[in-house]
């Protein structure tokens, strides 16, 4: 995840991120995931497979080469890689069919290489509403954000994370280009419910990096470098986060993390804002969600 001294954002299709982008972290672990890996390589599917029982949950992972017929049955969650597909937007809508009622797919999409090649953001829009899809995420959400490729970002704030076709359009344009389009989708009209973050009650899980380490990337000015659609940018986070990322042990909760931060001469006011900042900014980075119940 990380090169020299900045952060690398980006999608791993692992299990924190199918929890917590697809089922709002919601979605009891203990109930069985039916998955399918459509393309890419069955690496992606073993490896899958290997999370389900490192963890204890309940489940089963399937592979489905490019081009290969459709199983029978249906999947709670869809892994697709549609690079080596020769009809993308059919193969989406095929798979679509084999989704399970609130299920929701992973979509890996080559980016435009600005030779008539591969998928613009807008082209990524067009191709799920083809398909009776929605985005719910784009992956990293704030590398679709084009206020933090402007000079002088302000912190991060908002919680929703909710894709807007404009906005990533311009982040786009003002990027230098990225490999991948990349995003969890659900079928079109599906209401997507989301844990709150602020909820005292909910336990938050670093994925990537853990908590010292993230720390560590901040400069003294309290810039974190980050690549963001191909460029190097110094998104600005909350001085507190320093202290606060170190203590997110994938067990506490927040109101857990309120209390030792009570004890550091931060009140609850005081917490409750450095807290929606630093879950915006990394949540938005892909690297601090919350973990689904048991």
């Amino acid at each position: 995840m990380v090169h020299a001294s900045s952060l690398t954002t980006g999608s791993a299709g692992d299990l924190r991120e199918v929890d917590y982008w697809l089922f709002g972290a919601l979605r009891p672990r203990s109930r069985a995931l039916r998955v399918l890996v459509a393309g890419g390589d069955a690496a992606r599917a073993a490896r899958l497979t290997e999370s389900l029982v490192a963890e204890g949950r309940p489940g089963e992972v399937g592979f489905l080469a490019a081009g290969a017929p459709l199983p029978s049955s249906v999947y709670d969650y869809i892994d697709c890689d549609l690079s080596a597909e020769a009809e993308p937007g059919a193969r989406l809508e095929a798979l679509g069919g084999v989704l399970a009622p609130g299920g929701g797919i992973r979509v890996v999409m080559p980016a435009s290489d600005g030779r008539g090649g591969g998928c613009a953001v807008g082209g990524l829009f067009d191709l799920l509403a083809a398909a009776g899809l929605a985005p719910v995420c784009l992956m990293a959400p704030l590398e679709y954000e084009p206020a933090l490729l402007e000079a002088d970002p302000a912190f991060c704030t908002d919680l929703d994370f909710v894709p807007d076709r404009a906005r990533a359009g311009l982040a786009e344009l003002l990027g230098v280009g990225r490999a991948f389009q990349v995003a969890y989708v659900r079928r079109v009209g599906e209401v997507v419910g989301r844990a709150d973050p602020m909820d005292p009650a909910c336990v938050p899980v670093l994925r990537g990096l853990d908590g010292l380490g993230l720390s560590r990337l901040m400069r003294p000015d309290n810039r974190l470098p980050v690549r963001l659609a191909g460029r190097e940018v110094l998104v600005p986070v909350i001085s507190q986060a320093r202290g606060l990322l170190p203590l997110v042990d994938g067990r506490r909760t927040v109101g857990e993390l309120a209390a030792l931060l009570d004890n550091r001469g931060v009140d609850a006011a005081q917490f409750r804002q450095v807290w929606r900042i630093t879950f915006a900014t990394f949540a938005g980075l892909n690297q601090l969600l919350l973990q689904a119940p048991l």
